[in-house]
């Protein structure tokens, strides 16, 4: 079970006092407050700040979000920070948005399936978002009056938008589920967790502090426990290095339990993420 981070500030000393370290985090619900709507979320001053003096002193700050790369970077608004979007299907590199090669493919088929759901009589009922991700499309119920009985009739759309959309040859269009959201993406197989794996190898990183308060952020709770367990040889390739790292999850009365129990520590709130974060630079 996750233990309360402000408790147990002594076992992040190593990861403060080395500037290898790596800071990796989600947006929405981590260093932005979750908003009725997507596009109405704020990075605040005081936070991009705090980012800025994370950036100055650690190996690499890197933003690994739900939203598109380009929808994150303008949020975020910062240099030298990597962006990943669309959970590791797209990222951000010399201020160019590049798709893993499996990932553009199934691109028309998104398109088709969300097609059909601005159709559908479901997606028009009242406190129903509909979100365009380039890559992805996702379809928020927060508003809703009674946000369980929307989500399964949404579910039911969705899954025949995704069978309707469905091609010959190539693989079905996955269906994923957040926070107040139904998201339908490319089967490729990359996640938060596949994302992180490859940031550290990609560049050398040897200490790790993931931050995140959603489902998808599970996978990269996994993914860093799954590293720091790998018996009788370095994930870094390197054998006189060890891989560390620590998940920190925010809570919220959104989540299910399982994600307490797969994150190492926990947060209450962004504002504990930043005070967290602050402690980090001082």
């Amino acid at each position: 079970m996750a233990k309360y981070i402000f408790s147990h500030l002594e076992e992040f000393e190593k990861f403060k006092e080395d500037s290898k370290t790596a800071i990796i985090t989600d947006v929405d619900g981590t260093i932005s407050r979750i908003a009725p709507k997507p596009d109405e979320a704020v990075v605040t001053t005081e936070m991009r700040n705090i980012l800025t003096r994370l950036v100055d002193k650690f190996k690499l700050v890197a933003v690994v979000s739900g939203r598109s790369v380009e929808d994150v970077r303008k949020l975020v608004n910062l240099d030298n920070v990597l962006y990943v979007g669309n959970h590791g299907l797209e990222y951000m590199k010399d201020d160019k948005i590049q798709f893993e090669p499996e990932v553009e493919r199934y691109i028309p088929l998104v398109k088709k399936a969300a097609r059909t759901l601005k159709e559908d009589k479901s997606c028009s009922m009242e406190g129903v978002l509909l979100e365009d991700k380039g890559v992805c499309f996702c379809v928020h119920y927060r508003m809703c009056s009674e946000p369980e009985k929307t989500r399964k009739k949404l579910l039911k759309s969705i899954e025949s938008a995704v069978k309707t959309a469905n091609e010959e040859g190539l693989e079905k269009l996955s269906i994923k589920e957040g926070r107040k959201v139904l998201e339908i993406k490319p089967p490729a197989g990359y996640d938060k967790g596949t994302i992180l794996e490859k940031i550290v190898l990609k560049n050398h990183v040897e200490k790790v502090l993931y931050l995140g308060d959603d489902i998808t952020d599970n996978d990269a709770f996994c993914k860093i426990r799954e590293l720091k367990h790998v018996d009788g040889e370095s994930v870094l390739k390197e054998p006189e290095k060890d891989f560390d790292g620590e998940s920190i999850l925010v809570l919220s009365g959104e989540i299910p339990d399982y994600l307490k129990k797969n994150a190492s520590f926990f947060v209450k709130n962004v504002d504990e993420v930043q005070k967290f974060f602050k402690w980090l630079v001082e």
